[in-house]
């Protein structure tokens, strides 16, 4: 099986696992595999704070990868933070949902910009994951941060988890830092990484267009 397939049945699974915890949570962090609203909001904190870091004088325009209900783009409005923004999932259902909540934005079923942007930024889109083979699962990533980085004229801002050894456990993959950094670089040659003391187990990323 090549890996082109198995990124497609991967996505399967996770539509399939998130159409789950919607029936049972609705449109809610819970409902998208997060602990809570604190912690959802501590992360677009920090990955908005991280986007100050592309000097830009033009208002920047975000594509959301894993938008999910689009709780980012209802954290922009509340914080009068102002981008352009459009907002990408792989799940049919939250897009329909978000198209009905944010009428006058665009929102597109697809794991990466459709069109040029200036930054994609993800919040844990790549935690939960679909397989045990943590070699696979890190492709995965990279294939899929590759496929916006090249629709990103700026570069990508993103988060994983992470511990002291790599590793995917109850579903929720870890990352090593200096083993995802050098994946990172050697895939994409400038990559920063941030640390937040408001979220201890969470490294941020920021990978540079040049």
């Amino acid at each position: 099986m090549t890996k082109k397939i198995i990124f497609k049945y991967y996505n399967i699974l996770i539509q399939s696992i998130y159409n789950r915890a919607l029936k049972r949570n609705g449109y809610t962090p819970l409902g998208v595999c997060w602990n809570s609203k604190v912690s959802q909001y501590k992360r677009f904190k920090i990955l908005t704070s991280l986007l100050e870091n592309f000097s830009s004088k033009k208002l920047l325009k975000l594509a959301d990868i894993g938008c999910g209900y689009a709780e980012l783009l209802s954290y922009l409005k509340q914080e009068n933070k102002i981008y352009l923004y459009e907002g990408y999932d792989i799940n049919k259902k939250m897009i329909e949902f978000c198209k009905k909540k944010f009428v006058s934005q665009k929102f597109f079923v697809k794991n990466h910009p459709i069109k040029s942007c200036d930054v994609s930024i993800m919040s844990g889109t790549y935690n939960y994951a679909v397989t045990d083979d943590i070699v696979l699962w890190e492709e995965y990533i990279l294939h899929n941060l590759s496929k916006c980085f090249e629709k990103s004229n700026l570069g990508i801002v993103f988060n994983l988890q992470f511990e002291k050894k790599r590793t995917i456990r109850n579903n929720i993959y870890y990352t090593e830092v200096w083993y995802m950094l050098k994946l990172l670089k050697n895939n994409f040659k400038n990559v920063v990484k941030y640390y937040s003391l408001n979220l201890k187990h969470d490294i941020f990323f920021i990978i540079y267009k040049n």
